[in-house]
């Protein structure tokens, strides 16, 4: 029986325990004290272990009415895994910043009905006649849960890369969760095992793909990096007709007097209201230190003056204050380092004029 068990084990399979082996290694060599999107990607990966263990033993007890309650108790391990690997995906997405507590009554609800089939039909039961698997009034449930979670991850995705300017990027995730539910379904109807692959393959491209926007990221802020703005400023050239300089005021005193935490929490507060006004035509970078760029892309005098006086607004709302300056492109010709020279002369300005009038005398860089 042993044999004949692994070898239907890896039968079945072994591109799900190849993707597993491959995927935990790199997760270990990657792994830091609090990273809560790896803990995601750990329950990705121990819940398609799980479910290759479940189903592979499921299979073994068909054969044999004896081994009932083998079948029953890895069925039920298997309803219960499926929502989990589903969950797990969806959070990967979800933003760090969020606690998500009420993400998981759909699954616990899915596993308390399914762990009543070892003793109620409401779930599913087994014929006693001839031993055939069948749901009872509740057994569609898990595929419902699972439909949550994915449609939870497209949902998350849309509203968290909405703003993206590199749309086309997020495609890969709305692939990922309808790859999942195309697995589970042909899993339904065929009483394959698709879903396990389908799980690991889809997690692997998430960490790709958020590990490749991270790089993009000022860690302290999420605002574009300078790398990103270099990248961007060579993407879309001609198609940049303003840039703005955003510069905070008072950095060096706030830390020396009440510490760099207050300074980050500083920095993050005015990054926020810097998102605010950012979409795919206004893209908002952290350069370094307290020193913040807008690019503009088509957007005439009047959208850029407006923005300019919502993020000083919002950010004097906030506590905090900032020096900025901006300038529209002169011509075809004219350079995005000419521009962000002049609009940072006019930040200069503003920042000497705010010292003035605050009755203190600073060098203008």
């Amino acid at each position: 029986m042993e044999n004949s068990l692994a070898i239907e084990l890896l039968n079945k399979h072994f591109i799900s325990i190849l993707l597993v082996i491959g995927f935990s290694m790199k997760l270990w060599s990657q792994r830091r004290a609090g990273d809560r999107h790896l803990w995601w990607y750990w329950l990705t990966v121990f819940s398609t272990m799980v479910l290759i263990v479940a189903d592979s033993f499921e299979l073994w007890a068909q054969g044999d009415p004896s081994r009932r309650f083998f079948r029953m108790f890895f069925s039920v391990v298997g309803y219960i895994m499926r929502p989990a690997a589903a969950m797990s995906i969806a959070m990967i997405v979800y933003p760090e910043n969020r606690k998500p507590r009420l993400i998981w009554i759909p699954f616990v609800l899915n596993a308390l009905v399914y762990c009543t089939a070892f003793f109620s039909p409401v779930a599913f039961f087994f014929r006693q006649s001839d031993y055939t698997f069948v749901r009872g009034p509740l057994g569609y449930m898990v595929f419902s849960v699972c439909f949550f979670y994915i449609v939870f991850a497209v949902l998350t995705t849309w509203n968290r890369f909405r703003h993206e300017d590199h749309s086309g990027d997020r495609f890969v995730l709305y692939f990922c969760a309808l790859a999942c539910l195309a697995a589970a379904l042909i899993d339904w109807q065929t009483e394959g095992a698709n879903i396990n692959p389908t799980i690991m393959i889809s997690g692997i491209f998430l960490y790709m793909f958020l590990r490749f926007y991270d790089t993009d990221r000022d860690p302290l802020t999420g605002l574009r990096n300078r790398m990103s703005f270099y990248a961007d400023c060579k993407r879309y050239g001609q198609l940049i007709n303003a840039v703005a300089s955003v510069d905070m005021n008072g950095l060096k005193e706030l830390n020396d007097t009440k510490g760099h935490e207050a300074g980050d929490k500083a920095l993050q507060a005015i990054a926020d209201s810097l998102k605010d006004v950012a979409g795919r035509r206004i893209m908002v970078y952290r350069i370094g230190g307290d020193e913040f760029i807008i690019l503009f892309i088509r957007q005439d005098q009047i959208v850029v003056s407006d923005v300019m006086h919502r993020v000083k607004k919002m950010i004097a709302d906030s506590g905090y204050s900032v020096s900025a300056g901006y300038t529209m492109r002169g011509g075809r010709d004219e350079e995005i380092t000419e521009m962000l020279r002049v609009s940072d002369e006019r930040m200069y300005a503003d920042k000497a004029e705010y010292y003035r009038r605050i009755g203190r005398d600073r060098r203008i860089r």
